[in-house]
């Protein structure tokens, strides 16, 4: 059984790796625009979607994994920052404040399509400016929806996270777990 993972993001892959299934990576080129959703997870299964299709579409013999994280404050989307302004913006907003992180799945197969979102809140305490500008100055930001990864700096000024943990970090955990314990029997 061929299982790939159609992401390259570090953090995944080690989630991927503890969780005990034999897997290879394909990173996902499909292009990140959709045009019409109804909510927030939506969205981000539909982007979730379009990359594991993106990987499926070579790897028809394989079951693909394909995964969105997206940060909303205000129900606005909290990209990757491009620049040290934005991440300071952004981190700005996020301090001292509760915004929600959802993840989206999506399991592909030659014989079905399954897909998923898993919401957390998290909140943040009140960040300084001096904080804000240390870490803007990192490399950590820059491949991060929001300007953070829970596991890393910016950590220390979380309060509390309402939800699933793994979410935050990009894939939810338990219920790819899951779903790969029973795929794996039933395949």
């Amino acid at each position: 059984m061929d299982i790939i993972l159609a992401s390259k993001s570090e953090r995944r892959i080690e989630m991927m790796e503890e969780l005990g299934f034999p897997f290879r990576v394909i990173g996902s080129n499909a292009l990140e625009f959709v045009d019409s959703y109804s909510s927030n997870g939506e969205l981000v299964e539909k982007l979730a979607t379009m990359k594991a299709l993106d990987v499926f579409n070579n790897n028809k013999d394989s079951l693909v994994l394909g995964f969105d994280t997206l940060v909303f404050l205000d129900d606005k989307v909290l990209g990757k920052p491009q620049n040290e302004d934005e991440c300071i913006d952004m981190i700005r907003k996020l301090s001292n404040r509760t915004h929600e992180v959802i993840t989206g799945a999506c399991f592909v197969d030659k014989d079905e399509r399954i897909s998923f979102h898993s919401t957390c809140k998290v909140t943040f305490s009140n960040i300084s400016d001096e904080d804000i500008i240390k870490y803007a100055k990192t490399s950590e930001p820059y491949d991060k929806a929001g300007a953070y990864g829970i596991q890393g700096y910016i950590g220390r000024f979380i309060e509390r996270v309402e939800g699933d943990y793994y979410s935050v970090i990009g894939m939810p955990k338990q219920k790819v777990y899951e779903f790969l314990r029973n795929y794996v029997k039933n395949h």
